[in-house]
């Protein structure tokens, strides 16, 4: 099984390369960041727990499995439309960085600290941040974000960022004020 590092190091060469793609003027759709967002919420989620995860006979094992293969669809799909711009040798020497991060080759020209807010998203979008209770699980706040199309960010101490278009934005902040206090604060 690969490690949670080599997963993370994985999206960082996926996340480097969406960049170059974006400065070569490769159209990549907002589901595309949403995805590579929501894979990172995971990521460090897993990494913040990485404790108690071990002591939990491999409790979330499956959760990263499910990391593993979302981002081997993302690369699947980044891959493809490197080798479209490119061609196949500019493909093969990104696939070759993307198998040596998830082995843990520690790879020099790897920016993999970028923050999860750097990512680009929608210009007029809307944005809010509020500190995820303790009983939400994970897993709920992601379906609603891809329900509603947004983008989330969620860090080691539970604070939520959800960002995106101004309408979904108030959609997910109305169904996550119905799942935090039972009906909706916000008006219509």
């Amino acid at each position: 099984m690969i490690s949670i590092e080599g997963i993370a190091l994985g999206w960082a060469v996926l996340n480097d390369l969406i960049g170059e793609l974006e400065r070569e003027g490769v159209f990549i759709p907002d589901l595309t960041y949403g995805d590579l967002r929501n894979t990172k919420m995971v990521i460090e989620y897993l990494r913040s727990f990485r404790d108690e995860i071990k002591g939990s006979n491999n409790a979330d094992a499956t959760l990263q499995d499910e990391v593993k293969t979302k981002i081997e669809i993302l690369k699947t799909s980044l891959m493809a439309w490197a080798e479209e711009k490119f061609g196949k040798k500019y493909r093969e020497n990104w696939e070759k960085k993307y198998a040596d991060a998830l082995l843990g080759v520690a790879i020099e020209d790897i920016k993999g600290t970028v923050s999860i807010s750097d990512i680009p998203y929608e210009k007029d979008g809307g944005y809010f941040r509020i500190k995820l209770p303790d009983n939400i699980p994970i897993e709920i706040v992601s379906e609603i974000a891809e329900d509603c199309e947004v983008l989330i960010n969620l860090d080691g101490d539970r604070h939520l960022q959800v960002s995106g278009k101004r309408d979904c934005v108030r959609d997910a902040m109305k169904r996550l004020g119905e799942l935090f206090y039972g009906e909706s604060v916000f008006d219509e």
